[in-house]
């Protein structure tokens, strides 16, 4: 079974900035960014805060998708040159 890439996001203020005016001009909050992606409110406050630093691929795009920017603009997939801080330890 292979494990979806996880994205690490770049800079947690560009989020927040991004949330103040989504591509159709409207602002979005945290509780509704996390509703219209389907995560736990708490995950988006992780994000903005800085105290979560990767989602797996699926929730980057998905909030991406919400906010009208691309995944890149925000996101870069964890590998060698970006570590995923929130993996398991082997065991």
């Amino acid at each position: 079974m292979t494990r979806e890439p996880r994205y690490a996001l770049l800079k947690p203020h560009t989020l927040r900035d991004l949330m103040t005016r989504t591509a159709d001009g409207s602002e979005i909050s945290g509780r509704a960014l996390a509703s219209a992606v389907g995560i736990p409110h708490g995950t988006i406050e992780g994000l903005l805060n800085g105290k979560t630093r990767t989602q797996p691929a699926h929730v980057a795009r998905d909030i991406c998708r919400v906010i009208g920017i691309d995944v890149g603009c925000l996101w870069a997939e964890t590998g060698r040159k970006v570590p995923d801080d929130n993996a398991e330890a082997p065991a």
